[in-house]
């Protein structure tokens, strides 16, 4: 998928921390590991075969192109950290066969591990922020003394070298998958079309995706033309009629039917809501859209967030 968020630059370092505020994120799948720790709100996790509601200070893992979606009802604030497996090459190569389970919403935490873990995060996210010459170094370790913690606390095991390297092809193929439908999803897209594109059978590509995604291919092409035509909605003028064409809805029917399956109303309707909750609620819905906090952003979220308890964030 597409990078839609500023980077801080740590050099050749493999990995990103970012803050982002959220409302939906369509399904999805990254190259790197991602471990999140939810700030505020509560958001529902959905994979291919789980769906778990987390709450504030909840803590998980999210391993290499696993497909998962975020839906919260309201925004939610998600501190997330990025990595590629191989940062750990150097010195603990084992981290590119470990996959990590989900962990339950009510975990017991008797030891307080979660929460000294969750401590361990955030001072990652302070590192990463700050502007001293030496907070790239510390950042890094602190990043190995975190997953030494973490692959002691989250349900993990340690897969056979065949298993990896079949998830490197299932990778590539997924990547070849997604970057095609975000060229093509606001043209007619055909499953037939992708599987032409992939040199696959139809059936054989239609079990693949349903096994990475949890959903059909349609479905899936119909949640992207909704966030897309939602973020329209949101921040312009544009009629309806021109919305859906430019998110590749066959007919404003198909349109109307397939928004209100996916958000519960019609756009109209959606659109309605908003003008009548006023400018403000109109403007924290486009910033909930897919709000990536920008660098100086972050640390202003994080001091808000840390209060009194560690001080200000480092700079």
């Amino acid at each position: 998928m597409n990078e839609e968020f500023e980077v801080v630059s740590h050099g050749a370092a493999d990995y990103k921390v970012f803050l982002i505020d959220l409302l939906y994120r369509t399904p999805h799948v990254h190259k790197e590991l991602e471990v999140c720790l939810l700030l505020e709100g509560s958001v529902r996790l959905l994979t291919r075969d789980r769906s778990v509601l987390y709450e504030a200070g909840s803590l998980w893992a999210v391993n290499p192109f696993e497909s998962h979606e975020l839906i919260a009802d309201r925004p939610a604030l998600i501190l997330s950290l990025q990595i590629a497996p191989g940062f750990f090459a150097s010195v603990f190569p084992q981290m590119e066969n470990m996959e990590f389970s989900l962990p339950s919403p009510d975990l017991p935490d008797e030891t307080g591990e979660r929460a000294r873990l969750a401590e361990a995060f955030l001072e990652i996210a302070r590192t990463y922020f700050s502007r001293e010459e030496r907070a790239p170094l510390r950042c890094a370790g602190l990043i190995f003394l975190f997953f030494e913690a973490l692959l002691g606390w989250l349900p993990c095991r340690r897969v056979s070298e065949q298993e990896r390297q079949s998830t490197a092809n299932r990778a590539q193929r997924i990547r070849a998958i997604t970057s095609y439908i975000d060229r093509h999803y606001t043209e007619k897209l055909l499953l037939t079309d992708l599987a032409r594109e992939l040199g696959l059978s139809m059936s054989y590509l239609s079990a693949f995706f349903k096994s990475v995604f949890g959903i059909s291919f349609q479905s899936y092409v119909m949640k992207m033309r909704c966030e897309k035509a939602r973020q329209l909605l949101l921040l312009t003028d544009f009629s309806l009629l021109d919305i859906s064409i430019a998110c590749g809805f066959s007919d404003l029917k198909y349109f109307n039917r397939g928004f209100a399956r996916q958000f519960g109303c019609s756009p109209r309707q959606y659109r309605m809501e908003l003008e009548q909750e006023g400018v403000a609620r109109r403007q924290e819905s486009v910033q909930t859209v897919q709000a990536f906090l920008s660098p100086a952003a972050s640390r202003a979220a994080l001091e808000t967030y840390l209060g009194g308890r560690h001080g200000s964030v480092a700079r």
